[in-house]
């Protein structure tokens, strides 16, 4: 997972349209007990809207099932 220091440093240096991942998994379920996932994403959330210099998109890379979690990529691409 990237730090919020990292975003804003890729943000800064990014051209329009490239984009990064910035988490791979199932962040709801994986920042469910941990506060400084959760942190991240109020900061990451503050940031955009602050600046609107970019979007958050997901997209799903494997199906889950009973007895595994899916897994997504998260995604910051520069306005």
């Amino acid at each position: 997972m990237m730090t919020i220091e990292e975003v804003n440093k890729w943000v800064s240096t990014a051209k329009k349209g490239e984009k990064t991942v910035y988490y791979k998994g199932h962040y709801a379920e994986d920042a469910f007990n941990n506060f400084e996932m959760r942190e991240f994403s109020k900061d990451l959330l503050d940031f955009e809207k602050e600046t609107g210099l970019f979007i958050l998109y997901q997209k799903k890379i494997e199906a889950g099932d009973k007895l595994k979690k899916p897994v997504y990529e998260y995604y910051i691409k520069k306005n």
